[in-house]
């Protein structure tokens, strides 16, 4: 009788502290995670990383802020135009929408920056420009010797900030294949397309 009221005791005892230690319920999860995590579907898929295109944004926006002063088009006393260009993807399966977006977090990056706003104003793209213009009743008088201060593109000081995107296949679509992404962005004249200034090419290798 005593040990069958001893165990007894204990297994109460026992249960009891499960109890204690279990932790309260949760509320139903957001779905909602870092923008710095790296997801199941993103490790299984074999399209480069949100996390590359964001790092690789992050540092062109620093080299081109730090390359302002040796680049001598942006030191000729006038205040340039910087267009969003061309986009070459020859990824095959990246979307060229991704890439946009990640080139708007460049300007976003780079207009935080005092001297960088100095020296460039920004323009989304050439078309949105001039119908913006057309309906301001711009009149495309000749800024040659003002820069590019006004309301006309002044092809002598206009940039556009083109980017360039590839992918290496090996190993098809299955789980063990493997693509190496090439990334990078220049600026070229609008006046002769000459490149002024290139980014740092941006390499990722990923194992799907």
């Amino acid at each position: 009788m005593r040990i069958a009221m001893r165990r007894s005791v204990l297994v109460v005892g026992a249960l009891v502290m499960a109890a204690g230690c279990q932790q309260p319920p949760k509320g139903e999860s957001t779905g909602r995670v870092d923008i710095t995590d790296t997801t199941r579907a993103e490790r299984e898929s074999h399209m480069v990383m949100p996390v590359a295109l964001q790092e690789q944004a992050d540092q062109v926006a620093a080299q081109l802020a730090a390359d302002l002063a040796v680049v001598p088009e942006f030191n000729e006393g006038y205040r340039v135009t910087v267009v969003f260009g061309d986009i070459v993807n020859k990824t095959g399966i990246v979307p060229t929408s991704d890439f946009e977006a990640f080139r708007s977090q460049v300007r976003q990056n780079l207009m935080q920056s005092r001297a960088v706003m100095k020296n460039i104003r920004w323009i989304e793209n050439r078309s949105r420009w001039e119908q913006a213009r057309r309906r301001e009743g711009g009149q495309g008088q000749d800024l040659l010797q003002e820069g590019s201060g006004g309301r006309t593109l002044n092809e002598a000081y206009t940039y556009f900030l083109n980017g360039e995107m590839y992918r290496v296949n090996r190993g098809g679509t299955g789980r063990d294949a493997v693509n190496l992404y090439m990334m990078s962005y220049n600026l070229t004249k609008m006046s002769d397309g000459e490149i002024i200034w290139s980014s740092s090419p941006y390499q990722i290798k990923q194992v799907r």
